[in-house]
């Protein structure tokens, strides 16, 4: 029976620093509104409305009784948050054994000026403890955005053995800092290789957005940048100038993706440094190698065009699909879409007196070069070649010169 009477000692003792801590919190609320408001007067009174009535002293009761009526007249504003201060300090304190059966206070809004940092919150040792956790409901919200003025300074600063800052959003950012000085966004991870020093996510926005003189700065010892995505892993920006022209200072192994769609990469910094063209809409991209496949034999019927082709003829092939060197077993896209040059072997054959073959762009009948050349009758000669393709993998091939011939076409490998 005496231990029910404790544990209803204990229960109502809990009750009641629960209610105690919860108008505190209440009045401490309502005097920050004051203060903020400016409808604090110098009695040290303050309105009433709002806040709950309470048998308790209340904080300006409180401060009568360190101060008389004179020094009361000239108390600031700070001596009163102070004040508050001490009370609630002291509510805590006294309940610090049970507080954890407390129910936390309702959250308040407001501005923290002044002091370096703003806002300090340390989560504890335990496992996966969390210093700040803020989370938005409303649509385009971000859970947490710090700017920093100062020449040094810092927007959002994390340092964590799995993630330094980490940040979840559906339609807006996880993480987002702004800073005059040197970081928007500093996250330091300690952790194994799952661990981040930012981490950002975003199921229909940015999961991590940056800018500045270096808009997303990452140095790590294993991965500098890990980018998980379902479909554009890295997006650049089309306002960038060609730093061929822009009249920029740049440094070895800076990547550029200029206006014009053209990725560059800088090989020596300097201004503006050397560069090397990567890819865009005129280059030819990289090189994929094949097994050498057929893809025209002028003298077999399985082609829609075959023959012999004179002087001054043209044919406009497809090369898209390979076939064996009888004509049979076809494959196709064996050079696929989006290839925009082949690396190709063509063979004459069965020629007749002495002419060229010039091999274009399928629809391109202007000869400015050839391709492949005979002298005589009855010859067989062949020739590598790098062969520009249009946009459906055609080329046009064009005889000149007063001969004729048969001709082959192998290719080795395409651009794309």
């Amino acid at each position: 029976m005496n231990a029910d009477r404790d544990l209803d000692c204990n229960h109502d003792h809990t009750e009641q620093l629960t209610r105690r801590i919860d108008e505190l919190a209440r009045e401490l609320d309502a005097l920050r509104s004051e203060l903020q408001h400016g409808s604090l007067s110098v009695n040290g009174e303050r309105p009433t409305a709002g806040v709950a009535t309470t048998t308790s002293p209340t904080i300006a009761e409180s401060v009568n009784g360190e101060v008389d009526g004179g020094e009361q007249a000239s108390m600031s504003r700070r001596h009163a948050l102070r004040a508050a201060g001490v009370l609630a300090a002291g509510a805590v304190a006294g309940g610090a054994g049970i507080i954890a059966a407390a129910s936390p206070a309702a959250a308040a809004t407001g501005t923290f000026n002044g002091g370096s940092p703003a806002v300090i919150a340390n989560g504890g040792g335990g496992l996966g403890s969390v210093g700040v956790d803020a989370q938005v409901q409303g649509t385009n919200g971000i859970a947490v955005d710090a700017t920093s003025s100062g020449t040094d300074g810092v927007g959002v600063r994390g340092n964590g053995d799995l993630f330094g800052v980490y940040g979840i959003s559906t339609n807006g950012a996880g993480v987002s800092g702004e800073t005059m000085g040197q970081f928007g966004i500093y996250g330091n991870s300690v952790g194994g290789t799952s661990s981040a020093g930012v981490y950002g996510r975003s199921m229909n926005g940015r999961g991590l957005s940056g800018y500045g003189d270096v808009g997303v700065y990452e140095q790590s010892l294993n991965v500098g940048v890990s980018i998980d995505a379902e479909q554009t892993s890295l997006r650049f920006s089309t306002a960038a100038t060609s730093p061929l022209t822009s009249g920029g200072t740049y440094q070895k192994r800076d990547i550029v993706v200029d206006s014009a769609g053209v990725m560059w990469f800088c090989v020596a910094g300097g201004t503006p440094g050397t560069w090397r063209m990567l890819s865009g809409p005129s280059t030819a991209g990289a090189f994929t190698p094949l097994t050498p496949g057929r893809v025209y034999d002028s003298r077999l019927s399985t082609y829609a065009q075959h023959g012999v082709l004179g002087s001054g003829q043209r044919r406009t092939l497809s090369i898209g699909t390979s076939y064996d060197v009888n004509g049979g077993s076809p494959t196709a896209n064996f050079v696929p879409e989006g290839a925009t040059a082949v690396f190709a072997n063509i063979t004459v054959v069965d020629t007749v007196g002495s002419g060229y073959l010039a091999v274009n762009p399928g629809g391109t009948t202007v000869v400015s070069a050839s391709s492949i050349n005979w002298s005589a009758a009855g010859q067989i000669l062949a020739n590598g070649i790098s062969l520009t393709l249009n946009s459906s993998r055609q080329i046009t091939v064009i005889a000149g010169g007063a001969g004729s011939t048969q001709f082959i076409i192998d290719i080795l490998g395409y651009y794309r």
